[in-house]
């Protein structure tokens, strides 16, 4: 495989979508752009376009580059830790725990390589997929030592948590992803169990505290690992030093308190490569949605006659198009006529009646009526 070759094409089919693709991707890119205005308002809206190209490249090369052994073997590893890493003579639990960021597989393909036997911790909902991959198609690409080993897990499998004990026991290291969320769901879900509030990006997000309450019980270290990829694209991997027991005032503090220092570590890298971070795509799903952002506007003396797409984006799904607030996170149906009208800013066809509660809700912009935020 020739990994830039590779790149290049799907870079230029990201540059020239058809129409059905920029119609497949719409509501991905709706949600895409108020999860960016809501965690980097910094970020000005002219540029999401651009994040969300960057961000589905970012993620679709994670999947490639653990392919290419060349690239693997060009990775920067930067070990902040007091751990050797190539000591395989593991004496505490282990947990290397990661973020779904830059080439976020490869730690895993390092430590292998090192000889570590590892047990990966995965979401049910790619499970299937990454175990077959990572057994059949990564694993017989690497330089594997005698004592190299992976096993994966799926973390919603009741016997796993007997399972890891022993494999533990017999010298396993843990592998993790801290942002692996993906089983959440529900839009009414309440994070009532299981999940822990806390601040990232100026905001509340909900994330699985399991890995925390684990760690605890069994007495491991946690080590954060953060991938990013500079600005040639080569892959550079930190190890930062061990969170442990020992740091906090009890084993409950630490279940909590050590999973919000890995997200804050996690956030000041993010800060400098936020496209290369898919989570993005779903961190919707992270917080609780049942707020109402009021349509309240000030004039600010500029005329304006115009689809407001500060608040609102139009996605389209099958043949059915939708008004989408980036605000409040809401979906409404609206007519091919009206999604049209909107995009083009023409309003003469649009029903009086229809027309002054678009007006309202700030959908439309009208005369010197412009919002404030």
């Amino acid at each position: 495989m020739n990994l830039q070759k590779e790149k290049e094409k799907y870079k230029e089919k990201l540059n020239q979508p058809s129409q059905a693709e920029i119609d497949k991707y719409s509501f991905s890119f709706a949600l895409f752009s108020a999860n960016i205005k809501k965690f980097l308002p910094h970020i000005p809206k002219s540029d999401y376009k651009r994040c969300f190209q960057e961000t589905l490249y970012h993620k679709w090369i994670s999947g490639l580059e653990q392919h290419d052994m060349e690239y693997l073997k060009k990775t920067k590893v930067i070990n902040n830790s007091s751990i050797d890493l190539e000591n395989l003579n593991i004496k505490q639990p282990l947990i290397f725990a990661s973020f779904h960021l830059g080439s976020y597989r490869s730690f895993n393909s390092i430590l292998y390589e090192l000889g570590h036997k590892i047990v990966i911790v995965i979401d049910e909902s790619v499970f299937i997929k990454q175990q077959e991959n990572i057994l059949n198609n990564v694993g017989p690409l690497l330089k594997r030592k005698e004592s190299s080993d992976f096993i994966i897990l799926n973390v919603m499998d009741k016997t796993s948590i007997f399972k890891l004990k022993n494999l533990i026991e017999q010298g396993y290291i843990m592998s993790v992803y801290l942002d692996g969320n993906t089983g959440i769901n529900s839009d009414n879900v309440t994070f009532s169990k299981s999940y822990i509030p806390i601040q990232f990006l100026n905001n509340t997000i909900y994330v699985k505290n399991g890995i925390g309450k684990l760690a605890a019980l069994l007495g491991a270290k946690i080590i954060p690992i953060i991938a990013h990829r500079d600005g040639e694209e080569n892959n550079h991997i930190e190890f930062y030093k061990e969170i442990q027991i020992s740091d906090f005032d009890n084993k409950q503090e630490f279940a909590v308190k050590s999973i919000e220092k890995a997200y804050n570590l996690f956030e000041e890298m993010l800060y400098k490569y936020p496209t290369q971070w898919e989570s993005w795509l779903y961190i919707h799903k992270w917080f609780k949605r049942d707020f109402s952002t009021p349509f309240n506007f000030e004039s600010d003396n500029v005329s304006v006659n115009k689809f407001n797409d500060k608040r609102y984006a139009i996605f389209k799904l099958v043949d059915s198009f939708f008004l989408f607030d980036l605000f409040d996170y809401q979906s409404y149906p609206i007519t091919p006529e009206i999604s049209k009208a909107l995009e083009s800013n023409n309003f003469s066809e649009i029903d009086s009646t229809l027309l002054e509660e678009l007006k309202t809700k700030t959908i439309i912009l009208w005369k010197i009526s412009l919002l404030h935020y």
